[in-house]
């Protein structure tokens, strides 16, 4: 412990014993160190994380691509194999994927359970086909999930937390019911950045008309048809929105990034029931990421910074306001972009990862 850590745990042991504190507030968060990872072949990427408990944390992804150069200027990219590791007992543990053993990314991991995790990516054909992949975890390994038929053209996104199993597919939308897929809507004809299914009947597409126009859309489907509410624009044009998390029908956020700025102009926006409107984020960001929810409601947001690069950047909401949360900075790294993150039930710890401008990705915990 550091020595100006000792007064404080001896004062916090003290208000605790009075009913003064909460466990939750005596664990502070953003105080990020470094996680071993086991050895990835060359070209290697992690792109999600998740978790379930202390000993149900999970990262997924790719490893050993190849790039074949053909002349000066063009060559042949060999797709690399896929990534999934779990962290257990303070080790990484690899299981067995099906149908998946090569030639794969997976570039979503979401854990339900300690034992009930699902995985999604695409899987590269040897005739250069690409299909969407999904797999649910059964124990000791990872048993392919058969996908919707139109799940074929143009990728499949899977969600899966309390509320259920969610699909997200170019143009359509499911749920997970026993062992197949029931279709709950067509998508609205707009060119989608991000969505979110909360419900059967609470279904959330942010994006624009089309991929070259500017100006923010948002589309509700209540059960029974989509509609447009209204979008406040955010004070620069060329904002993408990266993710968004749904909460209740009256309450829901989203984040973004306008790129054509300099430095990068991160975005975030809130849905209230009545109309999205623009919140002016702490100073410091150039890029939001990822929002999860905690299990005791609080709200995260990983990004990068301008003035600490090599800090994970770090958004918390609770009782009604942002904050930037410190954190420390990732040894080695000079400039650091988080781009994932995952609270673990229980405990509250934090875990993200991302990578530096050189050298492969990094895994962080607070906990």
């Amino acid at each position: 412990m550091n020595p100006w850590k000792a007064p404080l745990a001896a004062a916090t042991s003290i208000l605790l014993a009075a009913g003064l504190a909460s466990p939750a507030s005596a664990a502070p968060r953003g105080d990020f160190r470094p996680v071993p990872l086991p050895f990835f072949w060359p070209n290697n990427s992690l792109l999600d994380i998740d978790a379930a408990s202390p000993d149900s944390v999970w990262i997924a992804g790719d490893q050993g691509a190849l790039f074949i150069p053909t002349d000066p200027f063009n060559g042949i990219t060999i797709p690399g194999n896929p990534v999934v590791r779990r962290w257990q007992n303070g080790a990484w543990v690899e299981y067995g994927i099906q149908n998946l053993s090569s030639h794969g990314t997976i570039d979503d991991v979401d854990a339900v359970g300690p034992e009930d995790v699902w995985i999604s990516g695409t899987k590269h054909h040897d005739s250069g086909l690409r299909t969407p992949y999904a797999a649910h975890f059964t124990g000791t390994g990872f048993t392919q999930v058969e996908l919707p038929e139109n799940a074929q053209d143009g990728g499949a996104d899977l969600r899966a937390d309390a509320s259920g199993i969610w699909l997200t597919t170019r143009n359509d939308y499911y749920r997970r019911t026993g062992n197949g897929w029931t279709h709950l809507a067509t998508g609205p004809d707009v060119y989608r950045h991000t969505s979110y299914i909360r419900a059967d009947d609470d279904i959330w597409v942010l994006g624009a008309a089309s991929q070259t126009e500017t100006a923010l859309l948002a589309r509700h489907w209540d059960g029974r048809s989509w509609r447009s509410v209204p979008m406040q624009q955010p004070p620069t044009p060329y904002v993408a929105f990266t993710d968004m998390i749904a909460l209740s029908p009256a309450d829901a956020w989203a984040i973004g990034v306008d790129r054509y700025t300099s430095p990068h102009t991160p975005a975030l926006m809130h849905w209230d029931g009545s109309a999205w409107t623009s919140v002016t984020p702490p100073a410091g960001f150039d890029d939001f990421k990822k929002i999860v929810r905690g299990e005791d409601g609080t709200l995260w947001v990983v990004g990068h910074l301008t003035d600490e690069p090599a800090e994970p950047g770090l958004l918390r909401y609770s009782g009604g306001t942002w904050e930037r949360v410190p954190t420390a900075a990732v040894p080695g790294k000079f400039d650091f972009n988080a781009s994932a993150l995952a609270v673990v039930p229980g405990t509250g710890a934090l875990w993200t990862l991302g990578r530096g401008v050189v050298g492969g990705p990094v895994v962080l915990t607070d906990g």
